[in-house]
C-alpha cells in the first residue's frame, strides 16, 4: 500500500532562509529566581524561517534550555532579535516558535516570505 504525504498544519508559511543565526540559550541565574542570557552567542545555519518560527540547522539542545534568544539579518539591513520557545529537537535539527517578536522584525519576516514563496 502506498502511502501519502499528509499535508502540513502550519498556521505560517515557511521559506528557505539559509543564513548564520546568533542563538543565546536562557538560563536559570544561580539564585534560581531570574532568568540569565550569556554574553556568548552560538552561531548556527538557519533552514527555513516563517512568521512563526524558525528552524536551525545545529547539534541537540540541552534538554534544560527550552527558552532562546534569537538574532539574525534578515537582509543585509534588517537585523531581527527575539526570543523563542523550542518546539522540537530532531538529531541535527531544531525548530522555534517566536514567543517574543516585535512588529517591526514580524512584517520584515512576513515581507522576506512573500517575496520568497
Amino acid at each position: 500500500m502506498k502511502k501519502t504525504k499528509q499535508p502540513e498544519h502550519r498556521q505560517h508559511e515557511r521559506v528557505e532562509f539559509n543564513a548564520d543565526v546568533t542563538i543565546y540559550p536562557v538560563i536559570d541565574s544561580k539564585s534560581g529566581n531570574v532568568l540569565e542570557i550569556p554574553s556568548d552567542g552560538i552561531t548556527v545555519q538557519c533552514r527555513d524561517i516563517s512568521e512563526g518560527g524558525i528552524s536551525l540547522q545545529m547539534a541537540p539542545m540541552n534538554s534544560s534550555v527550552s527558552i532562546v534568544k534569537i538574532n539574525f539579518k534578515l537582509r543585509a539591513y534588517k537585523p531581527v532579535d527575539a526570543f523563542a520557545k523550542l518546539i522540537w529537537n530532531n538529531g541535527g535539527a531544531c525548530g522555534f516558535q517566536y514567543i517574543i517578536l516585535d512588529d517591526k522584525s514580524r512584517s520584515h519576516i512576513r515581507g522576506f516570505v512573500n517575496e520568497n514563496k
